[in-house]
């Protein structure tokens, strides 16, 4: 078991990405703090395939309620091994259609909510922990119809490089795992047939990814096996390209 032992947070774990990421760090063993804005039921259902006595609400967007996220976990289990910041909205339009209030949305959950998770597990973290940032394709190519998810994306990347720079002399490593296009309930939400068409054959494996593809990533970057990986973003994508 890769994650034995490891007390390990993952944001907005009640679906998609995020619960896939925390069943896989409890099948290698790993203690996960599974967390959910908006359905606790949701987030007991997965807490519970985990084996998992953590079910905490938490608002990336709200400095306090990480702040009491997080303190309940180092109370149980007196720190946080490896946090995964991956709670993400996106809102969906041309660029010329985006309002403020969507932006904001976007931003504020996708890159302001890293930020402010980022530095509230600061105490929380012992030495050669890990923290790794959900990014995404859509950062580093600009997604479509995707203007602010694009630019929180490419910000959580910048973001990643500068926690690593603060936190290498502990030992912590701060990496960014940047998903492709995946078969996901966001996928399927914000993306008609027409685009997905459209998409595929920009992968070069001609396919969507699954989440196995990138839980395995995760694990990766959460293990002994990264210790000297730091300030990266791996990109799990298929070899998706844009011409």
């Amino acid at each position: 078991m890769r994650l034995k032992g490891k007390v390990c947070v993952v944001t907005g774990s009640s679906r998609g990405i995020g619960a896939a990421i925390a069943r896989a760090y409890a099948r290698e063993g790993a203690t996960v703090a599974v967390t959910y804005k908006s359905s606790k039921e949701a987030g007991e259902e997965v807490a519970r395939e985990c084996g998992s006595e953590l079910c905490l609400p938490l608002d990336v967007c709200s400095r306090e309620s990480i702040r009491a996220c997080f303190a309940a976990v180092a109370e149980r289990h007196d720190r946080i091994d490896v946090l995964v910041n991956n709670a993400g909205v996106n809102r969906t339009g041309d660029f010329d259609e985006i309002t403020d209030e969507m932006w904001d949305d976007v931003v504020d959950t996708d890159l302001k909510g890293v930020f402010l998770c980022c530095q509230e597990a600061l105490p929380h973290l012992p030495d050669n922990g890990r923290v790794i940032n959900i990014g995404s394709l859509s950062g580093e190519y600009g997604g479509p119809r995707t203007p602010s998810y694009a630019a929180a994306k490419m910000g959580v990347m910048a973001l990643t490089h500068c926690m690593a720079r603060f936190v290498a002399h502990r030992g912590i490593t701060v990496n960014c795992l940047s998903p492709g296009v995946i078969d996901s309930d966001l996928t399927t939400q914000s993306m008609p047939p027409f685009l997905k068409e459209k998409i595929l054959p920009l992968i070069l494996l001609g396919r969507l990814g699954r989440y196995d593809e990138v839980t395995e990533a995760a694990i990766f970057l959460a293990s002994e096996g990264a210790s000297y990986v730091t300030a990266q973003t791996l990109s799990v994508n298929g070899g998706a390209w844009v011409r």
